[in-house]
């Protein structure tokens, strides 16, 4: 256990910071452009949002901005005594448990696409070349392509014979003179 969960952020006490708010007739937008914060953010600070910080701690940095600029004391928009571990640190833990479940799911699949259909894999990212695939080093079969220099040569040689076709057609009525 990290220190952080040894010793959560104080709790951020969000009615004091919507009274405080409501007190000086500030609207949460108002409030939010003076703090250079989202509205959700503002919102989430208050209690009323979740998801709207990276991390507890920088939500917790931003309370404190808040709470200067709303001149609300340290203990009035804190509440340190409290021993239960911080919501946010709590969601933060789930959080990274079902990134690492989705992770291993993930991994499964291109697995079993690698092995069992490989040119599933092909037709998914629309990739035609054997070019190493960011995921997990797999490779795709080599397909062949047109040499888009053979089309132009070819189209450039056709111009030559039309030309040649049209002046050997032309050429007895050009020396009339």
């Amino acid at each position: 256990m990290s220190d952080k969960q040894n010793n959560p952020l104080p709790k951020i006490l969000g009615e004091n910071f919507k009274v405080a708010r409501e007190k000086r007739g500030l609207s949460i937008e108002e409030l939010a452009n003076q703090a250079i914060l989202s509205n959700s953010q503002i919102r989430q600070i208050e209690g009323k949002e979740q998801g709207a910080f990276y991390s507890p701690l920088i939500k917790y940095s931003s309370a404190q901005k808040v709470a200067k600029i709303l001149g609300l004391p340290d203990d009035q928009a804190f509440d340190a005594s409290q021993e239960v571990v911080d919501d946010d640190i709590q969601a933060l833990r789930e959080q990274k448990e079902l990134k690492e479940i989705e992770a291993m799911l993930a991994q499964k699949m291109i697995n079993e696409l690698k092995f069992e259909k490989p040119s599933l894999i092909q037709k998914i990212i629309r990739k035609k070349s054997s070019a190493q695939l960011p995921i997990q080093g797999i490779e795709l079969p080599q397909t062949s392509r047109p040499n888009p220099s053979f089309k132009r040569i070819a189209v450039l040689l056709v111009l030559i014979a039309a030309l040649g076709l049209g002046y050997w057609l032309l050429n007895p009525y050009l020396n009339v003179a």
